[in-house]
Parts: C-alpha cells; structure tokens; sequence
C-alpha cells in the first residue's frame, strides 16, 4: 500500500469514528432535555407525522417509485448471478409489502381521526418515543460497523464489537438520564437500544458483503 493510500485510508477511519462521536453526542443532547420538554418534542413530532398521514398514499406512491427504480438501477448494474438477482428482488418486494401492511394496518389506525393531540401519552410513549429508541441505536451501530471496517476490523469480531459498544453507549446514556429531571434509568431501554444497534449492524454488514461480493465479481469479470 501506498503512502497516499494509507493517507487516505486513516482519513476515512478519522471521519467515520467522526460521525459515530457526533451521534453520540446527538443522543447525549436529547436524553439531556428533561421528560416534559421531550414530550414536547414528541407532540410535535407526531403533529408532522399526522400531516404526513394525511398524505400517505401520495408520499408512498412517489417514494416507492424512486425507490424501486434506484434498485432495478443497482441491480441491473451488478454482476451477479441470476438466483442472487431475483432473491434480491424478492427480498425488496417482501420488505415494500411489510412497509405498506405496517402503514396501513398498524400506524394509521392508531392515529385517531381526530387528530393527534387526543392521543394519550401510552400512545406517545409507546409508539414514538420507544420506536426511536429503537431507530436511532440501529443508525449508531450501523455507522459504529462501519467505522470499525473502514479501521480494518472485519467479520464476527467486528460484529459483535460494533453491537458491544452500541450496549456500553446504552448503559451509560441511561445512567446519565439519572440525573435528568423527570427521566429514570429503563433497563427496557437498553434491551430496545441494544437491540436497534444490532439491525443495524445486521442491515450494514449484509449490504457491505453484497457490495464486496460485487466488487469481486467486476473484477473477474474484468480480469476474463
């Protein structure tokens, strides 16, 4: 390797353990805000998403189309074989049909017809506030993966590292909220962080193996 490669290459582990910092530092500034200034935020969250709803079935049908076509673009421009494709394309059919049941049959139906703000707080809790528990850890072990990789730290030991850290990060994020009015430490938060982290793992090194996987197979087709 290259003295600019190696230049390059600790440039981009610097920048990804970057961005893993700056997420934490984005979930400290959030679990710092007390309980009643929190629901204020979830409240207004949910105000958008209700707009949102009102919608759906535009915003679905436009981000499905762009979405459908970015990935027959991907897959047409792969490598791989004809059972990887057409898997592939299942496994994105399946995972459209889960999003629009779960739109349709769980979130809409939960979203009074009279507007958010009649909501009750189970409702805010339950169906917002713990969904982003679970969302923003599957972003931080994701980007956590990644930075371990871009560092040269790959497979199960990368893995289970990424997924450690993201439950290091949940413990003391929940120990901090000790000290934050009207927040508690949830042993039931760590297991929903944790378990977000470790989708996200899953989802990174899934999609990080079919891109090696093609990037392999350009270059023995290059090389026939």
């Amino acid at each position: 390797m290259t003295k600019k490669a190696k230049q390059h290459n600790r440039l981009l582990s610097v920048l990804s353990w970057g961005v893993v910092l700056f997420w934490m530092a984005v979930l400290f500034w959030f679990s710092s805000q007390p309980a009643q200034e929190s629901v204020k935020w979830s409240v207004g969250a949910m105000e958008i998403g209700w707009r949102l709803l009102n919608y759906w079935q535009w915003i679905g049908v436009i981000g499905f189309v762009i979405v459908y076509h970015i990935f027959l673009l991907w897959l047409s421009r792969i490598s791989s074989g004809r059972l990887i494709k057409i898997g592939l394309f299942i496994l994105f059919i399946l995972l459209s049909l889960t999003s629009v049941y779960l739109l349709v049959y769980v979130i809409r139906p939960r979203v009074g017809e009279s507007g958010i703000l009649e909501m009750n707080r189970w409702v805010i809790h339950r169906y917002l506030r713990k969904y982003a528990h679970f969302f923003i850890y599957l972003f931080l072990g994701s980007v956590i993966k990644n930075a371990l990789w871009v560092s040269g730290i790959e497979g199960w030991k990368a893995v289970g590292l990424a997924i450690f850290l993201s439950f290091l990060y949940a413990v003391f994020d929940e120990i901090h909220q000790i000290f934050v009015p009207g927040r508690m430490f949830l042993v039931t938060d760590i297991l929903i962080d944790t378990a977000g982290a470790a989708v996200g793992v899953t989802i990174y090194s899934l999609f990080n193996f079919l891109f090696q996987l093609t990037k392999k197979d350009r270059k023995t087709g290059s090389a026939r």
